[in-house]
């Protein structure tokens, strides 16, 4: 059961999308004013202990469910497992409707608008740039990621087919 819930999530999860051109266009400061929103629960401190829920602050090209010491949902444990990264794609459908993209994770949150997703995208996009270079600069290896990411390295990017629907979740 586990392996066809898996299949169907790291496909989904893996999805590229090409953003709309319709609207405005990312802005990281207008994502900055828009975190406030995470900010309940999801901190972008990397040091923050007694979480709620993980850390933002490298997430974009981080493969889902390897914050040490956060309790994930079984489904995301079996995403992170079978490859789930947080490409900006990802993360845009997943900012959709989160509990519908991987049902049996729970976030008290019902989603964003498309252009609020792209704009928390950007800003997200932005932190964990920052804090690449931040680690790259003190030649530290990246605790979440486990190796040194050089800044000038783009954010992991995968192919794969169009959008299916949403998994089922374990019983």
């Amino acid at each position: 059961m586990y392996r066809k819930i898996a299949s169907i999530v790291t496909t989904a999860a893996l999805v590229l999308v090409h953003m709309s051109s319709s609207g405005q266009s990312q802005d990281a400061k207008r994502g900055e004013h828009v975190f406030r929103k995470c900010l309940l629960c999801h901190v972008t401190n990397p040091n923050a202990k007694d979480l709620v829920a993980p850390p933002l602050h490298n997430i974009v090209g981080r493969r889902a469910a390897i914050v040490p010491g956060f309790d994930y949902s079984d489904i995301m444990k079996v995403a992170g497992r079978e490859g789930l990264v947080w490409t900006t794609e990802a993360l845009f459908y997943f900012l959709d409707r989160p509990e519908e993209f991987m049902p049996g994770t729970y976030m008290a949150f019902s989603g964003l608008e498309e252009q609020e997703r792209k704009d928390i995208i950007a800003y997200l996009d932005r932190l964990t740039a920052d804090w690449k270079r931040s680690e790259a600069r003190a030649g530290r290896a990246s605790p979440v990621l486990g190796a040194k990411t050089p800044p000038s390295q783009p954010a992991a990017k995968s192919t794969a087919p169009a959008k299916p629907g949403p998994a089922t979740p374990p019983r």
